[in-house]
């Protein structure tokens, strides 16, 4: 066979070979043109830093692409539609690339955790888009704890992340600079009095999470009124149906013969089987306190943990009740 034929023979099986697709989840990565590449219209990052992209372009131009993207076969479009890694992409395309390394993802194509999970674990998205996609299952019939299960994130992330649509502009603007968790326990604050918090943020552009703490164990205690008026469609949002409230003539009895909802002073309860709830958070034990109200809101209780007999004021979605026991008084 001449050499004119075997090249011949090589060009028609690249001709043969070009349009297959490689195999799925294989594990190697594939050099594929940028122009073959579709972004996913539903990405979860709504903004792409300039200056940190222009970086990373920096960065590819001189070290090339440390890891590669992950990409759907190809969609109706003929295009890979990327599942993770819009930011190389984008940074790719600066730094001049014609091609990127790219993985082909198994599964389906269009499930809207794939990106979501990937740039959490990455850190890379802010709380307001986590929050738009929260909100986004949440309205279309998942419950906190699903998403909060196929996210790998706690009870707690979620309905901090939640609670963000109903939280005044005054304090969504600080989540850009402020911890999330810093402004949430505001919010709780701010539900019982507004005006103070608004103050404190007209008076920070930023603030950390002790310097918030430290301002609401001053704040005097006030009655939670809109606590006790939350609209409805927040009940929704948290994944928690609003029942109505027993009228005074229909209260309530729990297992301890006590109404259900009342504190009851210690003197009116003597007699009364008293009820030990055992809690975990964050892989401490301990026991909430029940009958005194935390400062922080009625979304906090009161916690005894084991190891060092140390009182904290806890977010109750982060609390994992562990067991309900009755202590009969000697």
């Amino acid at each position: 066979m001449s050499y004119a034929q075997k090249l011949d023979d090589v060009a028609l099986l690249l001709d043969e070979l070009e349009g297959l697709e490689p195999a799925v989840g294989s594990g190697a990565a594939l050099e594929i043109a940028l122009s073959q590449i579709e972004e996913d219209p539903g990405q979860p990052r709504r903004n792409f830093d300039q200056a940190a992209l222009e970086e990373l372009a920096a960065s590819i131009r001189e070290r090339g692409l440390l890891q590669p993207i992950g990409v759907t076969k190809k969609q109706e479009s003929g295009k890979h539609r990327i599942v993770f890694g819009a930011r190389r992409f984008r940074a790719a395309s600066l730094a001049g690339l014609r091609t990127i390394k790219a993985m082909i993802q198994a599964g389906q194509a269009d499930d809207p955790y794939d990106q979501m999970v990937e740039n959490i674990q990455r850190d890379d998205l802010s709380a307001t888009e986590i929050a738009a996609f929260i909100e986004a299952r949440l309205r279309a019939g998942e419950k906190q704890k699903d998403i909060a299960r196929r996210l790998a994130k706690s009870k707690g992330f979620i309905a901090m992340h939640a609670s963000i649509g109903q939280m005044p502009h005054v304090l969504r603007d600080k989540l850009s600079a402020s911890p999330l968790r810093a402004v949430y326990e505001l919010y709780q604050l701010w539900k019982r009095d507004a005006a103070r918090v608004e103050e404190f943020c007209a008076q920070h552009e930023s603030f950390s999470r002790p310097q918030a703490e430290a301002f609401i164990e001053e704040a005097p205690a006030k009655p939670n009124q809109n606590d006790d008026a939350e609209p409805a469609t927040e009940h929704i949002i948290r994944g928690e149906p609003s029942l109505p409230q027993p009228t005074k003539n229909e209260t309530k009895h729990g297992a301890a013969g006590l109404p259900e909802g009342e504190f009851v002073p210690a003197a009116q309860r003597k007699s009364a089987s008293e009820v030990i709830m055992r809690v975990r958070h964050e892989h401490r034990g301990g026991r909430l306190i029940l009958g005194r109200v935390s400062k922080r809101g009625s979304h906090f209780g009161i916690v005894v943990f084991d190891d060092h007999g140390e009182e904290a004021q806890v977010l109750l979605a982060e609390l994992a009740l562990v067991e309900i026991r009755m202590h009969e008084p000697l």
